[in-house]
């Protein structure tokens, strides 16, 4: 039986959430919701067993010991602030009055299970709507995950 290429669809979902980010730059803010699945793939895809929720990401598998940069006092990613393990920096609320009960795993798996990420709830913004901005949070959530990944001690590059 051939073992799971686990390092190939981590390169792959770095590499289009990277191709993303441009698209997005180049005036496609739509892509925002590609983004929003590779993060999920990435950092917080989960699986049912045995009645119980099981972490089967492949930044768990592929970067165990990944940190990243929690908010600062200007509700941006600090890098002058010592980075997080992934749990907690997922655990973080959006910064902002209207964003305070949703985390940042909250905003990635809500954008791909009911924003068209990977499924469309009939509801329009469905659990999204106090959030101004969301393609621009998945920027900034996508954005800060190429930098650990790349300049981090793993050597990952794309």
């Amino acid at each position: 039986m051939e073992s799971f290429p686990q390092q190939q669809y981590g390169q792959d979902a770095l590499k289009i959430l990277r191709t993303s980010l441009n698209l997005m730059d180049q005036g496609q803010p739509e892509f925002y919701r590609v983004a929003a699945l590779q993060l999920r793939l990435l950092l917080c895809d989960t699986t049912r067993r045995h009645g119980r929720s099981v972490d089967i990401s492949l930044a768990s598998r592929l970067w165990p010991d990944l940190r990243l940069h929690p908010f600062g006092p200007l509700d941006q990613f600090d890098p002058a602030l010592p980075p997080l393990p992934l749990n907690e920096w997922l655990k973080q609320t959006l910064p902002g009055g209207a964003g305070r009960t949703l985390t940042l795993r909250l905003l990635i798996r809500r954008v791909c299970d009911q924003d068209g990420g990977a499924h469309v709830d009939e509801k329009p913004r469905a659990g999204l709507h106090n959030v101004a901005d969301v393609p621009g949070w998945i920027y900034q959530v996508a954005s800060e995950v190429l930098s650990a990944l790349e300049m981090g001690e793993e050597g990952i590059m794309i």
